[in-house]
């Protein structure tokens, strides 16, 4: 991977500077990091309403960058969908060739590649069913012991950052004690950080869904599965989204 382009789906331009500089520190230096943030939207992704708006904002948001900025879209681009939810993931593998994928997708499959079964907690509790029709849709069934969530959605977090360690703490004890979860995944790009406190007061490892979707990129490389090459006639969308729906990159 020569270059990771961040897709904030949410459209707080301060959650996807922290996370390009998340990355930055995370990845070997050859590898350049971008972020793009949505142009329309919810300004953090708790619910379902939110997050079918945030699958149109991230096609647009794509078309946007495409076509405005040609250089930061090329062959060795992998573009990751900063929110655990993937929103417009399979459409945007349709119409691209980059390669792409979601927070969720690629952290569940890292989990599932350190075997055991994986305790998924985020915040909010509008989250659990959408992740619940995630991984089975995805596949991760098997591989998922349950999913907890805490009171307040992961743009909170931060504000009372003590107050949300304790609620992370108490939902994971849960999934260990209850669902025999073999580790912890904290979901959420509000949530990135927060593993390294937990870590150190649970007895089974934790991980954080945006550093562990980083390694799984890392470890194994995507191929752009663009399976679309027609053109869409289309009314009503942004002049990018048309025009790279009608010419698909």
């Amino acid at each position: 991977m020569r270059h990771l382009l961040i897709l904030n789906p949410n459209t707080d331009p301060t959650l996807t500077a922290k996370l390009v500089s998340r990355a930055r520190g995370f990845l070997p230096e050859h590898c350049a990091v971008s972020g793009v943030t949505a142009r329309f939207g919810a300004r953090y992704i708790t619910c379902r309403t939110s997050l079918v708006i945030a699958a149109y904002a991230t096609l647009d948001t794509f078309a946007h960058a495409f076509r405005s900025d040609p250089p930061l879209i090329t062959p060795d681009t992998t573009v990751l969908l900063a929110c655990f939810g993937d929103p417009g993931l399979s459409a945007l593998q349709e119409i691209t060739g980059s390669a792409v994928t979601g927070m969720a997708r690629a952290s569940l499959l890292g989990c599932r590649d350190r075997g055991g079964r994986t305790g998924i907690v985020t915040g909010g509790a509008a989250w659990k069913p959408l992740i619940e029709e995630l991984v089975i849709r995805e596949g991760f069934t098997d591989t998922v012991a349950g999913i907890r969530t805490t009171p307040d959605s992961g743009e909170h977090a931060g504000v009372q950052r003590n107050a949300t360690v304790q609620a992370l703490l108490r939902a994971a004890r849960d999934l260990i004690d209850e669902d025999h979860a073999d580790h912890i995944l904290i979901a959420g790009a509000g949530m990135a950080g927060f593993s390294t406190e937990l870590a150190a007061l649970l007895p089974v490892p934790v991980h954080c869904s945006f550093e562990e979707s980083l390694s799984c990129l890392m470890r194994t490389p995507l191929q752009p599965e663009k399976t679309r090459q027609s053109p869409l006639v289309t009314t009503g969308l942004s002049p990018d989204l048309t025009a790279l729906l009608l010419s698909p990159a």
